[in-house]
């Protein structure tokens, strides 16, 4: 068996074991991306797609992605890891491990000071691969969804619209005032929100939306809707997910619920600024309508446990999913503060 980095070619290749590795314990998927395998990887402007090949059939995958971020109080180099899965047929032999060598060693050839992943509750295979290559979990974060059932009311003296080239230097200093001093933040300029409107999939002006009051932008968000980059369908539902979606559709909280054989439609928040949590509501509103005119069942995010977004989702019928945090740093002399953190939504 050897590792190497993943060709464009492969694509087909790795979105059919992709396709064979269902996620998730209460709620069973299978997840491929689209319309490339590669379409996810490309949201970084630095990234790697490894896989694990034996007797001219890969076997296995793991990606990479290496980005800017504070820790404290300092932009140091930092490595994310995610898509780790392996052929069901060839699992418990130890390939995680080896792609995640592959991986490290990568991240440190690049300088990188630390690497980090992020892994949903119950997921404990995964679990068990990074705290056995020496991750330790940092903090609990949360992934709130909105179910979205209904259009709501927005405020009518505030307009919202989509960006424009000339908002960009606005934006990015109103997503560094509301993130400055946050772990994990990215800081950010007008010509790298502009790299970044251009390179991620499915993503363009028209899915940065910023809202005005007063002649000035108040608050902004972006929306990846994530049906256009990953195919999420799902296989099967526990017992204990049944019941529950049987009681939501009976109380009318939800429409109908997930079954087996359906494709899911969400859309992930990014670029998340704000001046205030009046006109971050009411953009999460307009979110909302917007979402449901479009079709997408389910709108969500990452955040700490501590973050007015989730305030700003009252009113809401919201299912949060808990996310852990791993870390591992690759420098002896890296430290990360215990405080409060600022995940972007592209990393999921």
């Amino acid at each position: 068996m050897k590792i190497r980095e993943a060709v464009p070619t492969e694509s087909k290749e790795l979105q059919r074991i992709q396709a064979e590795s269902p996620q998730g314990k209460s709620l069973i998927v299978s997840t491929v991306n689209i319309p490339n395998f590669f379409s996810r990887a490309n949201a970084y402007k630095s990234h790697k797609v490894f896989v694990a090949e034996e007797n001219g059939c890969i076997i296995g995958s793991a990606a990479c992605a290496i980005r800017e971020a504070v820790l404290a109080k300092r932009v140091q180099r930092v490595g994310y890891e995610f898509q780790y899965f392996t052929s069901p047929g060839h699992r418990r032999r130890g390939i995680a491990h080896r792609l995640r060598d592959r991986i490290e060693s990568h991240l440190i050839e690049q300088s990188v000071v630390l690497s980090y992943a992020l892994i949903m509750k119950g997921n404990l295979p995964s679990m068990r691969l990074f705290e056995g290559e020496g991750f330790q979990l940092h903090r609990k974060l949360i992934m709130p969804a909105i179910a979205v059932n209904k259009e709501v009311k927005v405020r009518q003296k505030n307009y919202i619209r989509t960006i424009t080239d000339h908002d960009l230097q606005t934006v990015a200093d109103l997503l560094n005032e509301t993130w400055e001093g946050r772990e994990f933040y990215e800081p950010t300029s007008a010509a790298m929100l502009a790299d970044q409107i251009e390179r991620v999939s499915s993503f363009d002006y028209s899915n940065l939306l910023v809202l005005e009051d007063q002649g000035h932008i108040q608050a902004c968000v972006g929306l990846w809707d994530w049906s256009t980059i990953m195919r999420i369908t799902v296989l099967r539902l526990n017992l204990q997910m049944r019941i529950l979606g049987r009681l939501l559709v009976l109380a009318r909280i939800l429409p109908r619920f997930p079954a087996p054989g359906d494709t899911l439609k969400q859309m992930m928040l990014t670029m998340i600024g704000y001046r205030s949590l009046d006109y971050l509501m009411s953009l999460v509103r307009y979110v909302n309508n917007l979402a449901r005119r479009e079709g997408i069942e389910q709108v969500f995010c990452i955040c700490d446990k501590g973050d007015r977004i989730l305030k700003a989702m009252k009113g809401f019928t919201r299912v949060d999913t808990r996310i852990a945090l791993y870390v591992k740093p690759l420098n002896p002399d890296i430290l990360v503060a215990d405080g409060p953190v600022a995940m972007t939504g592209f990393d999921m």
